[in-house]
């Protein structure tokens, strides 16, 4: 019998508005050897649970809010390909998963071709199935909210990320709606929650949520959560090749940029914590290993002069270098309060003076300090965000990636005849995936709003993943490549690859009056990577061109296929020419680069100068 208690619908905290003249409901693939399959949908497929709160092992429906996706291969000899652990952002309180957060985990094998099927499973505590909810109730006191997480790709160990900060009982409660229990909770009561130096220590009942939590995908419950990586609104995280050193991140503003190192490669419960700040000798800050340090991290290390950041979310590993998203926000001061203790990361410091660049024309004419001050009293609307890129070698960070192009004008002014193939907003999901010997960048979209056209004017809210090269030393937004989108309303997060040949990817909180089963949070793979040829844009807002160029590239002239008005774009979306009634354009004068050219239809092209 089904719980009751799980089978409403979530109803979606954030405006949608569908306009008639895009009727895409469903998750949007291009015209590609690449193949979408829908895995696991939350409130429809049915989780085994464990005994909880006096009632028995059974089962429910899935909680939804699907983000964080961990994988953990199969190295027996089965010929599954392995683990999947997907991170439930919705808190509610539940009588048969749990309060709060969530986490559902099932086992994947490849079958005819390159269709994926969920395998049936006993686990060690007795629950049989396909889906099983990840028990945190009776192994660490609950969850928080499950936003993103750490896979350590060399061991498959997994993390998930209890990112929403809780500051009282009052908060984490909500009326009960959330957590039902306040009282407070004993470090090592219930086994295993135990963690070496803290058994015994009693701490609120909200100050046991934020933490990463390590758990166990195999039998479905989690093992510990990381008091000594300290307390904050941790979103993701890297476990380095050396398997000693995990790097987090944590989505606030000010947000802050840690590391800690562990005394003995695998074993993370003893070790030093640090935080980031570039400006020091050795750029971070030793934290004390003591409990009241680490349960108000975030205030002690902006106390100290952290790197501030504005909302870190995930990262991973590639060449020796850390890349990070920084999803921004519309508006944000760092000049009261803790914050004027801080320093403003050379990332903002970037993104400041890109932003000026494309505003002026021209490069920002003071010094980094006075960009940072810019940034710090408030001058930076950081609307789209961007990826940085962490050096470990020197420990510097920079944007690798700045998000856009920029308008000057907010989303009124904009509808999908003006709006550039690419635009890039709002990083969050990242991971890297080699494709043939190619290894790409897998980005994707959080749009947290749209205001300055992170949206068409008039478009429901629609997310995107993109690939990105890794071979390019200094990438563009045109040298982004779509390969999904997901359906209207949600966020797109949680891309991994599970090998070569396919990748996992999580739709959240979608409109409800999406096309079954895009109504629903979900998880979905994206099959047939090995047979595409060289990755290439297709068009999304507007459908496929009618209208071709050539020579692509070229030197000096390109020939349109009909007779036109056109107007081209650079790299960044500015537009640099308007020409009517033409079948060929001179590009003789133009910059060697990538260029878009669009028709009064609003069908876009990109072309080459050599």
């Amino acid at each position: 019998m089904l719980a009751s208690a799980a089978l409403t619908v979530a109803q979606i905290p954030f405006p949608v508005s569908i306009d008639t003249a895009w009727t895409a409901k469903t998750i949007w693939m291009p015209k590609s050897p690449l193949k979408s399959q829908v895995i696991f949908t939350g409130g429809v497929d049915v989780v085994k649970t464990t005994a909880t709160y006096g009632n028995p092992a059974g089962q429910t429906y899935a909680k939804q809010w699907h983000d964080f996706i961990g994988f953990t291969p199969d190295k027996s000899s089965s010929g599954d390909l392995g683990w999947v652990s997907v991170n439930h952002e919705m808190t509610q309180r539940n009588d048969y998963v749990g309060d709060g957060g969530g986490m559902t985990v099932f086992k994947l094998k490849r079958t005819d071709g390159d269709k994926l099927e969920v395998v049936e499973q006993s686990l060690a505590d007795g629950r049989k199935g396909k889906f099983f909810n990840v028990d945190f109730a009776n192994t660490v006191g609950e969850t928080g909210m499950n936003c993103g997480g750490i896979t350590d790709r060399a061991n498959g160990r997994i993390w998930t990320a209890e990112e929403w900060m809780q500051t009282s009982n009052r908060t984490f409660s909500n009326g009960g709606a959330n957590f039902r229990d306040t009282s407070n909770f004993t470090i090592g009561v219930t086994a295993p929650a135990g963690f070496p130096g803290f058994n015994g220590k009693v701490i609120k009942r909200f100050q046991n949520v934020n933490w990463m939590v390590e758990i166990d995908p195999v039998n479905a419950k989690a093992i510990r959560k990381q008091y000594n990586w300290g307390r904050a609104g941790w979103e993701g995280g890297v476990v380095l090749p050396d398997n000693k050193t995990v790097f987090l991140f944590e989505d606030g503003s000010p947000g802050i940029l840690a590391k800690f190192v562990a005394t003995n490669a695998g074993d993370f419960t003893s070790g030093q914590l640090y935080v980031y700040k570039h400006d020091a000798p050795s750029k971070w800050i030793t934290i004390e290993n003591n409990l009241d340090t680490l349960l108000e991290l975030n205030t002690v290390a902006v106390r100290r002069g952290a790197s501030m950041f504005n909302r870190l979310e995930w990262g991973a590993y590639h060449n020796g270098k850390i890349y990070i998203t920084e999803t921004g926000r519309d508006a944000f001061t760092y000049n009261s309060g803790i914050a004027k203790s801080g320093v403003i990361s050379k990332g903002l410091v970037d993104g400041y003076k890109a932003r000026y660049r494309v505003m002026t024309g021209n490069s920002f004419p003071g010094t980094d300090a006075q960009a940072a001050d810019s940034v710090r009293n408030g001058r930076f609307f950081d609307y789209y965000g961007r990826v940085l890129e962490f050096n470990l070698a020197t420990n510097e960070v920079r944007s690798f990636l700045e998000g856009g192009p920029y308008f000057a004008t907010s989303n009124s002014q904009v509808r999908t005849a003006g709006y550039p193939m690419v635009h890039f907003s709002n990083p969050d999901g990242l991971d890297f995936m080699t494709v043939k010997g190619k290894t790409y960048m897998m980005v994707q979209e959080d749009l947290n709003g749209t205001s300055f056209n992170r949206m068409p004017a008039g478009l429901p809210i629609t997310c995107e993943t993109y690939f990105l090269d890794m071979d390019l030393a200094n990438p563009t937004l045109a040298d982004l490549v779509r390969i999904t989108a997901c359906s209207p309303g949600a966020e797109m997060t949680g891309a991994i690859a599970i090998d070569s040949k396919t990748m996992l990817i999580n739709q959240q909180h979608p409109a409800v009056t999406n096309t079954p089963p895009y109504d629903n949070s979900l998880t979905y793979a994206i099959t047939g990577f090995d047979g595409t040829p060289a990755l290439s844009n297709e068009k999304f807002f507007d459908g496929t061109a009618t209208f071709t160029v050539y020579p692509n590239p070229t030197a000096r002239e390109l020939h349109l296929s009909r007779r036109m008005d056109v107007a081209i774009y650079d790299a960044l979306g500015k537009r640099i020419r308007v020409e009517r009634d033409v079948e060929l354009v001179n590009v003789s004068d133009f910059t060697p680069g990538v260029y878009f050219i669009r028709n009064t239809e609003g069908e876009t092209l990109r072309f080459v100068v050599e």
